[in-house]
C-alpha cells in the first residue's frame, strides 16, 4: 500500500496484535505486574477490564509471554460457549483426551486429575479468558466450580477474566455473589495520556525502521484528542493518515490530513456503553491557568456543554503550554479566563463526594451506582475504607489513589480523587476527567483529610499487637520477612521477633516506629510489596 514510499516493509499500524509492536504504557505495565502477581497468590480469579480497544489483549498476549516456564497455559479467545462446551475447550487448550459424548462429570474428572498431576509436578495450571463479558452466568459458575480444587495454601486452577467494563456489571448478580468474592486480583485499564500516545506512535514508527518524521507534535497531539487516546482509534487513524499522505506525495503528515483521516475513520465508530450515555465529543486541551490570583499549571479534559455524568473515561493529560496573563478586555475572553472559567465548571461538578466515590471504585475494577458510592460499599468487595489526615508525601508512600477534599477559592469544598504522584505534578480525577497541577495548586487546597480503599490482611482491618496470635499475625511475620529479605521460620505469635522486624519496617519507611501494625503500617506495607490493586506511581519504563 505505502510500505515503499516510506521505504519500510510492515505497516506500523497494523490492528493485528504483534508482539513486534508490543507498547505497554505505565498503566499497562501496572496492570500487567497486578496480573502476574495474581497468578502467584493462592487466590483463584483475576479481573482484567477496559474500554474497548484500550490494550487488554495486549496485556494478556505480554502476560502469557512472561509466564514461567514450567506454567501449563490454557486460553480461551472466544468464550461464547455452553458450560459443556466450556469444559471440552478447556481439556483442548491442555491436550486432555476425551469422548466426544463425554458427560459434566467425566469432562470435570478428566481436567481436576490433570490439575492434581501438574500441580504434583510442580506446574502451575492457568486459564486465561478473553472477551470474558460474553460469559453466561451459568459458565461462569462452571469456572468457579473448577477452582474449588485446592491444596491448604493455593488453588490448583487460576482464572483470568479479561472483558469490557460490562464484566463488571454481570459479576455483580447476585448468583455470581460467590465467585466475585473469590476475585483477588483486579484492575481497570484507562485510554492513553497524549505524551503515551506520542511515544507509541514513534515506537511503532521505529520498530519497522521508518526514516521519515510522519508525524509532527501538532499532528500527534490532534490524533490524541480526537481518538480519546484509545490505542485501536489511534492506529486507524495513523494508518489512514499515512495513505493520504503517500498519495500526495509527501514524507510527513500535515494537520489537513489527520483531520480528513479522522473524520473518514471516526465516524464510523461505534461508540461504547461507556460513551453512549454521555456527550461523545471530548475536547481535551492544556494551559497554565491563573486560580485565585495563584499561578498554576493545569493539564485538563474538557467536554462539550451538553455532557451528562460518564464512567472514568478520560484520557489525555497534555503537555503544558504556559499562557500570559493578560489584562481582560472588556466583551473579549483571554485564554486565562477561558481556562478558568472552565476549570471552575468542572470544579462546581465536583461538589458531591459520592462521584469522586464512583471513581475511586472503578479505579479498582468495580462499577457501583452513585447511590451505592459509598465507605459502607467497601465491605461487600473484600475492601476497606478507611479515612484520616497525613501529608502529601505520606500519600506517595500509602500509594493507592485517594479520595481528596479540596478548597476553592471560595473556601467551598470540592472531591477529587488522587490519580497519580510525581515529583512535579499531582494528577486528579475531577468529575470523572483527568487534571493535572502542580504540588504547589495542590497543597494551598488541601487540608491532609483524605479517604482510601485498601486490601486489609484477611479482611480484617484492625490492628496488629503484640502477644496477639492467629493467622493475621503469621501474615505479617511473612510479608515482614519478604520485605526485609529474611527467610525466619513461619510463626503465629507476635513475639519479640516479630516486633523488632515490625519497628524496622516502620523506620524504613519514616513512621512511628511504635510496634503496632495499624491501618497506615499495613496500607504502607501492602504499597511496599507492591500488592495487586490501583497505585500512584505506575511502574516506569
Amino acid at each position: 500500500m505505502y510500505q515503499d514510499f516510506f521505504g519500510i516493509t510492515e505497516a506500523p499500524f497494523s490492528i493485528v496484535p504483534s508482539a513486534r509492536f508490543l507498547y505497554l504504557s505505565e498503566r499497562h505495565r501496572e496492570a500487567l505486574t497486578h496480573m502476574l502477581s495474581g497468578l502467584t497468590d493462592g487466590g483463584g480469579f483475576g479481573l482484567l477490564t477496559g474500554e474497548v480497544g484500550t490494550g487488554k489483549t495486549t496485556v494478556l498476549r505480554a502476560m502469557i509471554s512472561r509466564l514461567p516456564q514450567q506454567a501449563q497455559v490454557a486460553v480461551i479467545l472466544n468464550p461464547a460457549l455452553s458450560s459443556h462446551d466450556l469444559l471440552a475447550t478447556i481439556c483442548d487448550e491442555l491436550g486432555l483426551n476425551y469422548r466426544d459424548e463425554a458427560s459434566f462429570k467425566q469432562l470435570t474428572d478428566i481436567i481436576y486429575q490433570h490439575l492434581i498431576a501438574n500441580h504434583a509436578a510442580g506446574r502451575q495450571t492457568l486459564l486465561l479468558v478473553d472477551e470474558a463479558q460474553h460469559l453466561m452466568p451459568d459458565v461462569l459458575e462452571q469456572l468457579r466450580l473448577l477452582t474449588n480444587l485446592e491444596t491448604d495454601s493455593r488453588k490448583l486452577l487460576k482464572v483470568v477474566l479479561i472483558g469490557q467494563p460490562e464484566l463488571q456489571q454481570l459479576l455483580q448478580q447476585e448468583r455470581l455473589r460467590q465467585l466475585a468474592q473469590r476475585i483477588t486480583s483486579r484492575y481497570h485499564l484507562l485510554p492513553l495520556t497524549e505524551t503515551e500516545v506520542s511515544e507509541y506512535i514513534h515506537y511503532r514508527l521505529s520498530a519497522v525502521d521508518c526514516l521519515y518524521p510522519v508525524f509532527n507534535a501538532n499532528v500527534i497531539s490532534y490524533i490524541a484528542k480526537q481518538t480519546q487516546g484509545v490505542p485501536r482509534l489511534i492506529n486507524l487513524v495513523c494508518d489512514k493518515s499515512m495513505q493520504l499522505a503517500c498519495q500526495s506525495g509527501v514524507h510527513s503528515v500535515t494537520k489537513v490530513m489527520a483531520i480528513q483521516a479522522c473524520e473518514d475513520i471516526l465516524s464510523w465508530q461505534v461508540p461504547s456503553a461507556a460513551s453512549s450515555r454521555s456527550t461523545l465529543s471530548w475536547l481535551p486541551w492544556t494551559v497554565a491557568a491563573t486560580l485565585c490570583g495563584v499561578m498554576a499549571t493545569v493539564a485538563w479534559q474538557y467536554q462539550s456543554p451538553t455532557r451528562v455524568s460518564q464512567p472514568l473515561v478520560a484520557t489525555t493529560v497534555m503537555n503544558q503550554v504556559s499562557v500570559p496573563v493578560k489584562t481582560a478586555v472588556p466583551g473579549v475572553e483571554t485564554a486565562a479566563t477561558s481556562v478558568e472559567s472552565r476549570l471552575v465548571a468542572v470544579i462546581n461538578d465536583s461538589r458531591k463526594q459520592r462521584n469522586a466515590m464512583q471513581s475511586l471504585y472503578q479505579l479498582w475494577g468495580f462499577e457501583t451506582a452513585l447511590n451505592q458510592a459509598t465507605c459502607a460499599t467497601s465491605s461487600r468487595i473484600a475492601l476497606t475504607c478507611s479515612s484520616g489526615s497525613t501529608t502529601l508525601a505520606r500519600l506517595g508512600l500509602i500509594n493507592r489513589p485517594v479520595i481528596v477534599t479540596l478548597k476553592d477559592g471560595q473556601q467551598l469544598p470540592f472531591y477529587a480523587v488522587v490519580y497519580a504522584i510525581t515529583d512535579d505534578r499531582i494528577e486528579l480525577l475531577l468529575d470523572h476527567q483527568r487534571i493535572s497541577v502542580t504540588p504547589t495548586w495542590f497543597e494551598a487546597r488541601w487540608d491532609g483529610q483524605f479517604s482510601v480503599l485498601w486490601r486489609p490482611p484477611l479482611g480484617d482491618k484492625t490492628t496488629i499487637r503484640f502477644g496477639q496470635s492467629g493467622d493475621r499475625v503469621t501474615w505479617l511475620n511473612q510479608q515482614l520477612n519478604s520485605y526485609l529479605g529474611e527467610n525466619g521460620p513461619q510463626v503465629g505469635y507476635f513475639d519479640q521477633t516479630v516486633l523488632e522486624k515490625l519497628r524496622r519496617f516502620q523506620r524504613a519507611q519514616d513512621i512511628a516506629a511504635d510496634g503496632i501494625a495499624g491501618p497506615m503500617t499495613l496500607m504502607i506495607l501492602d504499597s511496599a510489596l507492591n500488592l495487586p490493586g490501583p497505585t500512584l506511581q505506575p511502574e516506569q519504563a
